[in-house]
């Protein structure tokens, strides 16, 4: 950052302003994620560069979801997609779909997030993504069991499974465990539930995903105390 700016390499600057703020987004510290992101947005508009800007956005609509700003997140994402369909970038065009559809799921409009979690697939599709393709597969399995389509559910899972595994993402793993054992409590079956949750904190302590960590507390935590009150539609 520092060489950056003592040389007036602006590009630089906020092309590493937008690396930490998503370094912070993964690490549960949405509020200086989003503080990054405004800060290498605001200089990408002073250098007119759209597909930079577009990419704050998406990343600005990922940390209100997370503060649970599901609004802000829809508009930030929906920016976006505008941006990356005027500058024909596919893979943001699929990155902000799904974002979009994130959006809406949280917002409980599933019918409707639904339909932009396959403009994202088909979309990553086209250009052989895999990393960001296995997250739309959660999202959408999150959809389906908030549907009631939970062998939907699991068939989208066990692809994004597959697809974490060969691409070496235990935050992925993580997740996947974490709603196969949503899926395993509303079959009635609290016992594989527990297990898979602890699996989840544990990758995610060691891995140091906060929010990922407080997720697997949450739900360990309802099963334990308040099991008809499982939080079942996860950010």
């Amino acid at each position: 950052y520092d060489v950056y700016k003592d040389n007036g390499d602006y590009q630089g600057v906020a092309f590493t302003l937008w690396a930490e703020a998503g370094t912070y987004r993964i690490k549960g510290e949405p509020k200086e994620a989003l503080k990054r992101f405004r800060k290498a947005k605001r200089l990408f508009e002073a250098m007119e560069d759209k597909k930079g800007i577009a990419y704050c956005l998406t990343g600005l609509g990922g940390s209100l979801r997370v503060s649970r700003r599901y609004k802000d997140s829809l508009e930030h994402y929906t920016m976006a997609n505008t941006l990356f369909r005027s500058l024909r970038d596919t893979f943001g065009i699929a990155y902000s779909y799904c974002g979009i559809a994130n959006a809406l799921r949280m917002k409980g409009k599933f019918k409707e997030a639904l339909r932009y979690f396959r403009l994202a697939t088909r979309n990553y599709k086209k250009i052989g993504d895999k990393v960001s393709y296995a997250y739309t597969l959660w999202g959408e399995a999150m959809v389906f069991i908030q549907l009631g389509s939970l062998d939907e559910a699991e068939k989208d899972l066990e692809l994004a499974k597959t697809l974490f595994k060969e691409t070496g993402d235990e935050r992925g793993i993580i997740y996947y465990l974490i709603a196969t054992a949503q899926i395993e409590f509303l079959k009635g079956r609290k016992k594989g539930a527990l297990r898979l949750l602890e699996r989840a904190l544990k990758k995610a302590t060691t891995f140091e995903f906060a929010i990922e960590k407080g997720y697997a507390e949450t739900l360990l935590s309802a099963i334990g105390e308040k099991p008809e009150k499982l939080p079942l539609n996860l950010p």
